[in-house]
């Protein structure tokens, strides 16, 4: 867990330990942003596969239908 210090703790803390911790945070910073990005393009991935898919499904439904529809018509002329 991290330490949250106060106004006056960090006032009474040596320059270079500030400086320290101030590119520690951003070094952390840093690798959120690239998670962050890594995940969204995960995501985007994801949404597209499933896009695809469900274009798949509407597409082999209305095929599905147009056959059922076929065969309907057909038995009615037989």
């Amino acid at each position: 867990m991290a330490i949250k210090y106060t106004e006056e703790q960090l006032n009474t803390v040596d320059k270079s330990l500030i400086i320290q911790m101030f590119l520690n945070q951003q070094e952390e910073l840093s690798k959120a942003v690239n998670q962050i990005e890594q995940l969204t393009k995960e995501v985007q991935s994801g949404n597209d596969k499933l896009q695809r898919m469900m274009e798949q499904i509407i597409l082999s439904n209305k095929g599905h239908s147009y056959r059922a529809s076929c065969r309907c018509i057909c038995q009615q002329e037989v």
